[in-house]
């Protein structure tokens, strides 16, 4: 028996690429959460590298990018194993490159998470967010800063959290948690753009949209998805650099 890549003839698959692509599809094709789908084609990307090709594939990115030495060592592995991954797709005829993308976006969502969510629980601890809670735009991240120990939130509630603090002047009066972000972010020395409508509000709804959003669907993914995306994150003038200036004391 053979297995064809979308029903092309010419291009006939062997069992490891079969496997890589049957587990990445499931997952696509499945009715879960985009949040949900893009968690679970990251862990499928980590899966699909061995750790210590992960641990070389960091060492090297490292060592080409200087920047590399302020993320965090997860950010690192997500980084460097999309790279790697990447790599070894473009030795093929164009396969699915979802994972690889997925890879970048859960970089920058776990920097998020490093630099601004745990922050902001620190700067929260024995404040009253029970109202915050139970605000639908809010909530979740009002009770991740109640218990950090819970798992993060993801890079779409992020956003729309970020969307609720720059647009809700009443909320800037009313929210507590809110209070407690813009007190954080006046330490911060470029916190300007974090603020800006135009700066990482609209850089998330660019990566959410044009790259986390069409990887977690049926949309089949290629190398130009891939370059793009990582010129949008960790390119010259990626967002993650900025995140990590604008966040920095």
């Amino acid at each position: 028996m053979l297995a064809v890549y979308n029903r092309d003839w010419s291009r006939q698959l062997c069992n490891g690429c079969y496997g890589y692509l049957l587990s990445v599809y499931e997952i696509k094709a499945g009715t879960a959460a985009d949040d949900q789908r893009a968690e679970e084609l990251g862990v499928a990307l980590l899966s699909a590298v061995a750790t210590d090709e992960q641990r070389q594939a960091a060492q090297i990115f490292r060592t080409s990018v200087t920047r590399a030495e302020h993320l965090s060592p997860e950010v690192l592995r997500f980084i460097a194993t999309a790279e790697h991954v990447a790599g070894q797709l473009d030795a093929v005829r164009q396969l699915e490159w979802s994972p690889a993308v997925i890879g970048l976006c859960k970089a920058v969502e776990m920097e998020v998470v490093s630099r601004i969510l745990r922050p902001l629980s620190d700067c929260t601890r024995g404040d009253d967010l029970s109202a915050d809670k139970g605000d639908k735009d809010i909530g979740r991240i009002a009770s991740f800063c109640s218990d950090p120990s819970r798992k993060p939130p993801e890079l779409g509630t992020f956003a729309y959290f970020l969307q609720t603090v720059i647009h809700s002047k009443e909320r800037r009066t009313t929210s507590a948690l809110i209070r407690a972000f813009l007190r954080l972010a006046a330490d911060w020395a470029g916190s300007q753009w974090l603020l800006d409508p135009e700066g990482l509000c609209l850089t998330l709804g660019v990566l959410i949209t044009n790259f986390r959003n069409r990887a977690a669907h049926i949309d089949e993914l290629g190398r130009a998805d891939y370059t793009a995306c990582r010129e949008h994150v960790i390119g010259s003038d990626g967002m993650i650099w900025k995140l990590v200036i604008s966040t920095a004391p």
